[in-house]
């Protein structure tokens, strides 16, 4: 039982009616009833607290059976308070196959005591006997579930708490692993800036110097260097161009027009606090310069604008990927309008994307948002920015 104390009050009442018991069944107390009362509870009390060996506790349990049977011969009357602390500490010292065995024994010194005796005192003894092991034993089997339930919870923590080390010292080692190789990294980068573009600066350094000391005498042999200087600068700017290619991961390439674009999205939302969201489809293919461009602006357009006149709070914006197109809807949260004065910043949207072979078109109403919708072919057109035109620009 799980409340010790209940038990042990339960004990020491039991003891206490057994002892009144014999009292009042005999008028005499004479020294063979106080050492019988004295043997049953001193041999009761040291296996239910002292002795811990299973060995002892089965010869105590035997003395015990003894006893009670000693008790009911020499004082009589109903048998089932004698057994109550043998049902206790059958059911709660014992496992199986010795508890069934030791309650069978008590069922059969009821069935034993109640021989010669009146209907209503069989009953009253057997079915009291048996009550009372059915009482302790599911109790105690309910008891050991429960115990039987901690302990594999206890187990689930241990094992819980386990994995959370092995995951905190995989993210650590991964970590240290992670930093290892950006300094690897580090270091072959620098290993290719020292033998290419190290030994290209050298040698255009030096050959400068020859050109510089021969222009004014020897012209021919001047003009000769300088051709082979500008050959050798260009292979030299051909080398660089590749390792910046083996260097620069191929994912960076396929995604650069998402990244700058999230870049964009990320720096608004820190200037105006305006919640942007960016989503897009798992299979994307790479924008070429020209779409990059147009999204951007268009992107731009409409964060600048959503907050400016529509004084929205929240953007939401997905760029869904087809095999043969991109679709890229914005909608924010603003106030919209009933209707649409095409400015100079739409027909100029309107016309990039004309220029790629897109198309675009937009929604609004009153208290509605505002929302737009751009479609760009996969194939690469013709490039529509100037020179010197970049993304950062407004």
């Amino acid at each position: 039982m799980e409340n010790k104390s209940t038990l042990i009050f339960i004990r020491y009442f039991t003891i206490l009616i057994i002892a009144v018991g014999m009292v009042i069944n005999r008028t005499e107390v004479n020294s063979e009833m106080l050492i019988l009362i004295l043997t049953y509870i001193v041999n009761n009390q040291l296996r239910f607290f002292s002795l811990d060996r299973g060995y002892l506790r089965v010869i105590s349990f035997v003395l015990e059976i003894i006893l009670v049977i000693a008790a009911n011969r020499y004082f009589g009357g109903y048998s089932f308070p004698y057994l109550v602390l043998a049902a206790i500490d059958s059911n709660m010292l014992f496992k199986n196959p010795l508890k069934i065995f030791f309650n069978a024994v008590i069922v059969l010194m009821s069935i034993y005591f109640s021989i010669n005796q009146t209907l209503e005192f069989k009953l009253i003894n057997i079915g009291l006997t048996v009550i009372i092991i059915a009482v302790f034993y599911f109790t105690k089997d309910e008891n050991d579930k429960k115990l039987q339930a901690q302990e594999l919870y206890d187990e689930l923590r241990i094992s819980q708490e386990k994995l959370k080390k092995a995951n905190r010292d995989l993210e650590v080692y991964a970590s240290s692993i992670e930093e290892l190789t950006l300094l690897r990294e580090r270091n072959r980068i620098s290993r290719e800036i020292h033998d290419s573009v190290g030994h290209a600066l050298s040698t255009i350094a030096i050959q400068l110097g020859a050109i510089e000391r021969t222009i004014g005498r020897e012209p021919n042999t001047a003009e000769e260097l300088t051709k082979s200087l500008r050959t050798f600068t260009q292979n030299s700017l051909k080398d660089v161009r590749m390792a910046v290619r083996e260097i620069k991961p191929k994912e960076f390439e396929e995604n650069e027009g998402i990244l700058v674009i999230e870049e964009l999205i990320n720096n608004f939302k820190k200037l105006t606090g305006v919640d942007v969201r960016l989503s897009f489809t798992k299979e994307r293919w790479s924008l070429n310069s020209d779409q990059t461009y147009v999204i951007y602006r268009i992107v731009q357009e409409f964060l600048s604008n959503s907050t400016r006149h529509g004084k929205a709070t929240s953007v939401r914006i997905v760029m869904a990927f087809t095999d043969y197109k991109l679709v890229v809807t914005l909608k924010d949260n603003g106030v919209g309008a009933e209707r649409i004065i095409e400015g100079i910043g739409f027909k100029s949207i309107r016309e990039r994307v004309t220029e790629i072979g897109g198309t675009f078109d937009y929604i609004t109403s009153l208290g509605e948002g505002f929302l737009v919708k751009l479609e760009i072919d996969k194939t690469e057109k013709l490039k529509i920015y100037s020179k010197g035109e970049g993304y950062g620009e407004n």
